[in-house]
């Protein structure tokens, strides 16, 4: 029997055993597209990230999410000081900013 991991984001699910998160950008990354036809798979046109194009995403719906997901991970004992190398640094300064103001 396999055990699936599915995604809290989008609910797409694949093989924990295949998942390989840390292979992934950081990019939220939007895809044009069509299919070729039944079984064929997709075309794609243009790719472009969330952040370059914000009006085809609810990023701050995704936000919300993440913080969620961020919240259960603290909650299920994984420390803090282990997240935060993964937090980029301009994000950082740009909450610091935000909270003097």
């Amino acid at each position: 029997m396999a055990t699936f991991f599915v995604c809290p984001l989008c609910g797409r699910q694949r093989p924990v055993n295949g998942w390989t998160p840390f292979l992934l950008g950081d990019e939220v990354i939007l895809r044009d597209g069509s299919g070729r036809g039944r079984g064929a798979g997709f075309e794609y046109t243009n790719e472009r990230t969330a952040q370059d194009d914000p009006d085809d995403l609810d990023l701050e719906a995704m936000a919300r999410r993440c913080l969620v997901i961020v919240g259960i991970c603290l909650a299920a004992d994984v420390k803090a000081s282990d997240l935060i190398d993964y937090v980029p640094e301009e994000l950082i300064e740009t909450i610091v900013e935000e909270r003097a103001e």
